[in-house]
């Protein structure tokens, strides 16, 4: 839980081997994935209630890939 107005960063973070290749972020909404964005991190400087549900980090090489997911409540 975070306080709304507050900034906050979600990581994401991998020990495959042969190393993650890409990160990519997406958000249920509806039921559905929307993607966001890649990288490893996903900041919201001021959070508000439309921040809130759940969020999917999937690592990706060149063998496969593995998702991890986190709850943000506001």
């Amino acid at each position: 839980s975070v306080l709304e107005g507050s900034s906050v960063t979600l990581n994401c973070s991998s020990d495959a081997n042969p190393a993650v290749l890409n990160y990519t972020w997406s958000r249920e909404s509806e039921g559905q994935l929307e993607q966001l964005q890649t990288g490893d991190t996903l900041t919201f400087n001021r959070t508000d209630w439309k921040h809130r549900g759940w969020y999917h980090c999937t690592a990706q090489n060149q063998h496969g890939s593995q998702n991890s997911s986190v709850m943000l409540d506001i």
